[in-house]
């Protein structure tokens, strides 16, 4: 069956991005179910300020930045669902996704560009989905008609890959679940002639209260299983009978004047997905019972469409840095010798994620009329160490007054305001910059919301250690270990190293 494209909304604007969340969804936070999400104070904020970047994409400053003519269409449609074919167009979705990194301040995890990859690697690999043979669908055409859909509508997805969080003694070296299946995890419990019927638990869906729909499939290290019945990919909107999903406590609800705006407007949520015998058609499954064509995108390479995560971490650094040296100004260390190393090494992390960008965009290939790709694995765990010490840094060069500083109620009373303009000014800076830009790091490197940031930085890649031991079996010694050999292969002396 072909999609019906007849009416495509095109690119998303705010007022319909906020509309689409009103779809009677399951959403459930301390207790008690949602009416509402884009009213609800945990949710609303983030809902606002997507609606206000999608309009970006609407105004001249940014139209062609962020979008492009459909081929299928000639409606203008988002650059996060173009499918390029040179290497010119890789460099329109990453100024795309810049473009979103810069309006969030490198804040969103689950921005409305980074799940399209996910999609348009499934749409790459079409071909060997096809070759999985179901009687009631092709799931070559079911991806094809699926990214039509969301190109053409600018939908916004999140993901869910992890299986609930229970008992894992059974998986070796935290890299396979071939023993022991847990029907806690997702599965399908029966098929019927509209689709199956799936039950269990994901998580986390980040950012799932405020999507138009969720993928749903196998985290790569959880990709092995011992029964088809958990094998499956496949896409469900946000608002699907019997799906429901538990956010956890926001990070964005502060009391009082102090003033969290990062906090506030980006928390992206991160949510529990239970499937209670939950319907999914059959044009919506990609993949079922049958691993090996998904195998290459659990853990294969770096696929150029996804410049969101790469873009994000570059923002986010570049953030931490320019915080930290501003506050080394404003108490007057800047010209201390062990801050300025520190402010330098935090530079020099910011080089050499440019660096390493523009490496990565220099060496894409294209192979066989595929997709854009180049070799950029090893990225994403060395910021997960590294993220953590440049927020340590901050810290340090910060001292005690990332716990003491008044709120916007403090500055504002006259009573107390000539103690804060005599104790709590820096050098050259007033109170309200100081106390303003501290909260700043504050939110960055001691609130709750800083604290998710650092969680979510350390595990968005999926687990460390795996990722590093997949990239030591990928990693090709051949030649050295042959020169090495050749070395070792007679005896040792003063001349035998040339």
């Amino acid at each position: 069956m072909v999609l019906d494209t007849a009416k495509p909304e095109g690119a998303m604007t705010g007022e319909r991005f906020i509309k689409s969340l009103q779809d009677g969804r399951e959403v459930y936070i301390d207790g008690k179910k949602v009416d509402d999400v884009t009213t609800h104070p945990a949710f609303a904020p983030m809902a606002k300020e997507l609606a206000r970047i999608y309009d970006l994409q609407h105004m001249d400053e940014y139209r062609d930045q962020m979008t492009y003519v459909s081929p299928d269409t000639g409606n203008r449609v988002s650059i996060s669902w173009m499918v390029p074919e040179s290497l010119e167009q890789t460099r329109l979705k990453r100024r795309n996704s810049e473009v979103w990194n810069e309006q969030s301040w490198g804040q969103l995890g689950r921005g409305p560009d980074i799940l399209a990859p996910y999609i348009l690697m499934l749409y790459n690999r079409r071909d060997a989905l096809g070759q999985i043979k179901n009687e009631h669908c092709d799931f070559e055409e079911n991806i094809i008609n699926y990214t039509r859909l969301c190109r053409e509508n600018d939908l916004f997805l999140t993901h869910a890959l992890g299986d609930p969080q229970i008992d894992r003694s059974q998986q070796p070296q935290n890299e396979r679940r071939e023993v022991k299946e847990e029907d806690t995890a997702l599965h399908v419990v029966e098929e019927t002639k509209d689709g199956i019927i799936v039950s269990g638990a994901k998580q986390l869906a980040t950012a799932a209260p405020v999507t138009n729909e969720c993928y749903v499939s196998l985290s790569a290290t959880f990709s092995r299983r011992a029964d088809p019945r958990f094998y499956m990919a496949f896409s469900i909107s946000s608002g699907t009978p019997g799906l429901k999903t538990l956010c956890r406590e926001p990070v964005s609800i502060w009391p009082g004047t102090w003033g969290h705006p990062l906090g506030i407007n980006y928390d992206e949520q991160d949510a529990m997905l239970f499937f209670d015998n939950v319907l999914v058609p059959w044009d919506r499954v990609f993949m079922l019972y049958d691993q090996p064509p998904m195998g290459p995108g659990f853990g294969g390479g770096l696929n150029l469409l996804g410049w969101s995560n790469m873009c994000r971490v570059h923002f986010r650094m570049k953030l931490m840095t320019a915080v930290a040296t501003m506050i080394a100004k404003s108490i007057g260390v800047y010209d201390f010798r062990d801050v300025s190393a520190k402010l330098g090494e935090m530079v020099s992390y910011c080089e050499m994620w440019r660096y390493a960008m523009q490496g990565v965009e220099e060496t894409t290939y294209i192979k066989d009329g595929q997709q854009p790709r180049g070799g950029a694995q090893a990225l994403q765990n060395w910021f997960a160490h590294t993220s953590k010490r440049m927020v340590e840094i901050l810290r340090e060069i910060s001292g005690s007054g990332l716990i003491m500083q008044p709120s916007e109620a403090d500055l504002a009373n006259p009573e107390i305001r000539k103690y804060l303009d005599m104790y709590m000014i820096g050098k050259d800076v007033d109170v309200e910059y100081k106390s303003r830009l501290y909260r700043l790091a504050h939110e960055l490197a001691v609130s709750s919301f800083g604290m998710r940031q650092e969680v979510y930085e350390y595990w968005h890649g999926g687990d460390p250690t795996r990722n590093r031991v997949n990239m030591l079996r990928a990693y090709d010694q051949s030649a050295m270990v042959d020169q090495i050999e050749g070395l070792i292969s007679k005896p040792l002396d003063h001349g035998s190293a040339l």
